[in-house]
């Protein structure tokens, strides 16, 4: 697949929205990201449509301030399953039963072992067993940069991938080639396993997925309701005319959209000479083999950014793997996760938090990462400790 057979960013229909909207809509944006929805019928229209089934009232409760969620908070169980949907949805509105509620039950890789993880298991099924009970817990990540990473142009994606291994490294990452219902193929690039091509779609998914609220992209009304669950389907909706027979129009989205696309990417907290413990631990970054998969630089329009992410799918061993594949991508394969802005975080790392510590999270790593975890394991401890100080200065 070459640059020449994918539409450029300027298809989507809702990226020029700089140009249609003035720069007080950034608040307006922030405040709709705050919103707490409620379920219809409400007394005022501009606010309900929550639901019926789902797993957050605001964009905020999830992504906090734009930033990344927690595990009490945030985490969210993805499925694809006829009977509950696309995603464990732990909340109703009124009269309704929620759809189930995930117990975790702690457990730990190997005997001695300094890694734990959380085994999820769905019970008290309100509409019956599950028909697939493959679960991916994962969490909700930041939402700081991606406007940056949009914008990164789909050669320089392209350029970094190796799928057939050609240069004999042992990473052998690959784009997720999207196709949507008209044909086009776009790269995706946002979400744990890079599965939506643009934040419009993104945001579309979730407004309509994680709150319930019908919107253009995904316009039905009952969100995640499937056909087996004919009193979700019956449930009131809060489609209205001022948001054109919708629950959220073009509008809501648009300015959600001018809110998350200019959250500003993160400011890297080191300042390092070139003798001092984060220069080393940087050094230490490339030579173990770290920054193959985390390139540290990227370019937007002439301008370098430093999001440490290829944006390309890896496999990443079995201990990261779940049952559950969307689309082609196999439950062992992950996007790169962006490392800016880890400074501002100081526990649960990795797609579902199961990692207490950077260390562990490295330990965590499998597959085409196994020989750059090698090479950290075979540090000094003072260069481990280097490398991790770097790290938490990103």
């Amino acid at each position: 697949m070459t640059a020449a057979c994918l539409p450029s960013l300027a298809a989507d229909s809702a990226t020029d929205t700089h140009a249609r909207f003035g720069s007080l809509d950034f608040a307006t944006g922030k405040a709709l990201f705050k919103k707490n929805w409620v379920p219809a019928p409400a007394s005022t229209s501009a606010s309900d449509g929550l639901g019926p089934l789902y797993n957050a009232r605001s964009c905020n409760q999830c992504h906090p301030d734009g930033g990344r969620g927690s595990r009490e908070a945030s985490l969210v169980f993805h499925i694809n399953d006829p009977v509950y949907g696309q995603q464990i949805q732990r909340f109703a509105g009124a009269g309704l039963p929620r759809e189930a509620v995930p117990n975790q039950t702690e457990l730990y890789a190997g005997q001695n072992s300094e890694l734990s993880y959380s085994e999820v298991k769905i019970t008290e099924l309100s509409y019956g067993p599950m028909v697939n009970d493959a679960v991916s817990a994962r969490l909700a990540p930041a939402l700081f940069g991606l406007g940056m990473l949009e914008r990164i142009a789909d050669k320089d994606i392209l350029a970094l991938a190796d799928e057939a291994d050609s240069n004999d490294d042992g990473i052998s990452g690959r784009v997720n080639i999207i196709v949507n219902e008209q044909g086009d193929s776009r790269i995706g690039r946002f979400g744990w396993k890079a599965s939506q091509v643009s934040l419009h779609n993104q945001l579309g998914r979730a407004l309509s997925l994680d709150l319930g609220l019908g919107n253009p992209l995904f316009p039905s009304a009952i969100g995640d309701c499937t056909p087996a669950q004919q009193v979700c389907l019956d449930a009131p909706n809060g489609n209205s005319l001022h948001h054109d027979d919708l629950e959220t129009n073009q509008l809501v989205l648009d300015l959600l959209l001018i809110y998350v696309r200019e959250l500003a990417q993160p400011a890297g907290l080191n300042s390092a000479s070139d003798s001092s413990p984060a220069e080393a631990g940087k050094n230490l970054f490339e030579k173990t083999g770290c920054a193959t998969c985390h390139v540290p630089n990227m370019s937007v329009e002439g301008v370098t950014i430093h999001p440490y992410s290829d944006l390309l799918l890896h496999d990443m061993g079995m201990g990261l793997a779940d049952a559950l594949s969307e689309g082609d991508v196999a439950g062992h394969e992950w996007r790169t996760s962006p490392l800016w802005g880890l400074g501002k975080l100081d526990s649960e790392f990795l797609h579902d938090g199961r990692a207490s510590s950077l260390h562990q999270a490295i330990l965590w790593h499998g597959g085409e990462a196994a020989a750059a975890r090698e090479n950290y394991l075979g540090l000094q401890a003072s260069e481990r400790n280097d490398l991790i100080l770097f790290l938490n200065g990103l």
